[in-house]
């Protein structure tokens, strides 16, 4: 029964997003007003998230992480062609389509499901679908009630439709200026996800083994859509800000899979090593880069008169730079952040030393079974030779 239910769902969602973007490019050149992101943006999420969250409803039909992604991928795909609907069904016409300033009502709130369920109920549940503990579900309360009051604010404010501006609210109860309403609302959804945040760090203190990786995953995530909405934070006018944020959150459903399915599970502990690795070397290089131009350039003006020999001797330092430093930096965090895999290291150059000088079998076979003991903590080592 289930998969018939991930099947419809599916094909509801593909339905949607296929006629939201035919409507699209259709209306391609209308005169809209500037918004956050760029038109059709959804239809990335209703695509990623739909097919994440299929896959794992499929695979793991009790777990409430896939439903929860899936149900984002249908709002978002719902999403689209309401938009393209509501925008093509009112903007330059001298009376709306049938439904077009309702599906733009629609569109003024409906985002906010989606927002609830990834910044508040993904967290809550992942990665096994159930709390933490029952004194968690407050937090849950707090978000879906925040949600609920957001939605109202937005559903019901008179004046022109968030989302839609185009168009006026069609069933104005109430007025709000500023939606203060709806920015105390907001204010409870963020409390909301940073309580579901610091359940995962209680989940974390709590787990051990492969769970401990799957929230390693989550939380290599969370640093990159951390860096990206700093990054779409910049520029409120050109778009390239906020393309790397939709970049980012359209990358959850894909980590959040590979977590959940435990695909290359461990994986994650190389991802990580690499790059922070790989993140300072850069910012060494940099740092070389730019002080050898200021330095050269110094040195070099009263011959030169220019930068040009500066900056060509600077990239040529810092590409003679980069393997000693990646070097440096590589034995720093196994030092810091991976000690057993330095140890471990260490531990084989030591047997390798002694075993160039060494003739006694006997000897060999003990000091093999030292170093695989010290570095893989077997629970019993045998060695069996062939005489």
């Amino acid at each position: 029964m289930s998969r018939r239910i991930i099947a419809a769902l599916v094909v509801f969602a593909a339905a949607c997003t296929i006629a939201g973007v035919a409507i699209l490019a259709l209306s391609f050149d209308l005169v809209l007003p500037d918004s956050w992101g760029f038109r059709g943006f959804p239809a990335i999420f209703a695509v990623i998230f739909t097919w994440a969250g299929a896959n794992l409803t499929w695979r793991r039909p009790r777990n409430a992480v896939g439903w929860l992604l899936l149900q984002v991928g249908v709002v978002a795909a719902t999403q689209v062609l309401l938009t393209e609907y509501g925008a093509f069904g009112v903007v330059g016409r001298a009376s709306p389509l049938p439904g077009a300033v309702f599906a733009g009502w629609l569109v003024s709130w409906i985002w906010v499901i989606e927002v609830v369920s990834v910044a508040v109920f993904l967290l809550l549940l992942f990665p096994d679908g159930h709390f933490v503990s029952r004194r968690w579900r407050a937090v849950a309360w707090v978000g879906g009630l925040s949600a609920l009051a957001g939605v109202l604010a937005l559903a019901l404010t008179r004046g022109p439709l968030n989302n839609a501006p185009y168009a006026d609210n069609p069933f104005p109860l109430f007025d709000d200026p500023g939606l203060t309403l709806f920015v105390k609302a907001m204010i409870g959804v963020a409390v909301a996800a940073i309580g579901a945040a610091a359940s995962l760090f209680v989940r974390y203190r709590r787990a051990s083994g492969v769970e401990r990786q799957q929230l390693k995953w989550l939380a290599f995530y969370a640093l990159i859509l951390a860096v990206a909405v700093v990054v779409g934070s910049f520029d409120e006018t050109d778009k390239w800000a906020s393309i790397v944020l939709i970049s980012a959150i359209a990358l959850a459903p894909v980590m959040i899979g590979v977590a959940v399915l435990r695909y290359r599970l461990y994986d994650i502990d190389v991802i990580i090593n690499r790059a922070i690795v790989y993140g300072l070397t850069s910012a060494a290089i940099a740092i070389t880069f730019f002080a050898g131009i200021v330095i050269i350039q110094a040195a070099l003006r009263p011959l030169t008169g220019g930068s040009e020999i500066a900056v060509a001797g600077s990239t040529l330092l810092s590409f003679a730079l980069f393997q000693p430093i990646g070097r440096r930096m590589q034995s720093a965090i196994d030092r810091r952040f991976y000690r057993s895999k330095y140890d471990a290291a260490v531990t084989l150059d030591a047997f390798t030393s002694r075993l160039a000088g060494e003739v006694d079998l006997d000897a060999v076979g003990a000091e093999l079974a030292a170093a695989v003991g010290t570095t893989l903590r077997p629970a019993h080592v045998s060695l069996w030779l062939r005489r």
